[in-house]
């Protein structure tokens, strides 16, 4: 079968490799619909990052389930399902805990699209293996697109579980510092779950424009007549964005989101103390959230492909547009059902 690798910075290629096969009753086979990028896919083959070896990328994806083991009970061949980025057993105390992106059962770093924790393979792959369906598969709700929900295996998921735990009231106000799709998600289902003010920080215009498209105030840098924000979404990929900004208009006892960050950062233990501010930075365990995300994005609160940047085939040419893409690439499979929203394409 085809899988789509990343061989180095710049440079990805379809590669010809064995197509998995069932190994144990709890395992699915599934064959992607369609898959997209991630910010860290977009950051592995656009910088210079920690990965110099080659690996099969993609670990965002829809997929329709071609086979089941013996022990499967939650979905079957046929049904149309987000494959979970990270490989988890669900029965572990953590998975339990609604932490399956820390699964104990598996290597740490265990996914989809990523060199750590084992060879999975990737979601633009022509056939996955999933090792725990009843885990790691969530049948998507009727009346929505499939393709819609294309990156509920991670970042969409992030976006709402980034903001979901600290919106609760309706009076938060919410800063994110954005630079790629994984602020602009989380931006709008801040605005989705009631924030009473989201204000949106990023350099690129464009990105701005789709802030603003959706009732966010945006800027191109966090100056301090803003105002105090209850939650900072730290989504830039620049540390000093985090660092020299963030502690500034955070209010007292606040929190700082920060989605990702490939390079270190530092900051002014003393600002940071007497701020009282709470740092959270981590993956994204995706299974405790997905209801929400199918629920925001059927009421229509959240349209995902409006943010996207590009929507393409599972071509030949495929390598070439994800090595050049910009903030979100959307590649479909001809066969896959299309019934709802169109996305803003360019290819």
């Amino acid at each position: 079968m085809r899988s789509l690798w990343f061989v180095k910075q710049g440079l990805l290629e379809w590669r010809d490799v064995s197509t998995p096969r069932l190994a144990g009753p709890l395992e699915a086979l599934v064959e992607p619909i369609a898959a997209s990028t991630c910010d860290i896919d977009r950051y592995v083959v656009g910088y210079p990052s920690p990965f110099t070896e080659p690996f099969a990328i993609g670990h965002n994806g829809v997929a329709r389930v071609t086979e089941v083991g013996d022990r499967v009970q939650t979905v079957k061949p046929g049904d149309i399902v987000a494959v979970a980025w990270h490989i988890s057993c669900g029965e572990c105390d953590l998975c339990k805990r609604g932490l399956p992106a820390h699964c104990r059962q598996s290597s740490p770093g265990a996914s989809y699209g990523m060199p750590a924790g084992g060879r999975w393979g990737g979601l633009f792959d022509d056939v996955v293996r999933v090792p725990y369906a009843d885990a790691m598969l969530h049948q998507l709700p009727d009346g929505i697109d499939p393709v819609e929900l294309v990156a509920t295996s991670d970042n969409l998921t992030q976006g709402y579980a980034t903001v979901a735990p600290h919106v609760k009231s309706g009076n938060e106000r919410v800063l994110v510092l954005g630079w790629g799709i994984n602020g602009l998600y989380a931006a709008g289902f801040a605005k989705a779950l009631g924030a009473s003010l989201v204000a949106y920080v990023d350099e690129n215009a464009e990105n701005r424009s789709l802030a603003a498209g959706f009732g966010a105030s945006v800027s191109t840098s966090v100056e301090r007549d803003m105002g105090t924000f209850d939650l900072v979404v730290d989504a830039s990929a620049d540390p000093k964005w985090l660092r020299r900004r963030a502690l500034q208009v955070l209010e007292p006892e606040g929190v700082i989101e920060c989605v990702a960050h490939l390079r270190d950062v530092t900051f002014e233990g003393w600002s940071w103390y007497g701020r009282g501010a709470t740092f959270h930075c981590g993956v994204c365990s995706t299974g405790p959230h997905v209801a929400g995300v199918f629920e925001c994005v059927a009421a229509g609160a959240v349209i995902p492909s409006k943010l996207w940047s590009e929507r393409v085939g599972f071509d030949n040419d495929l390598p070439l547009a994800l090595a050049a893409h910009r903030r979100q690439l959307v590649a479909v499979r001809e066969a896959a059902p299309l019934t709802s929203t169109t996305s803003p394409a360019r290819a």
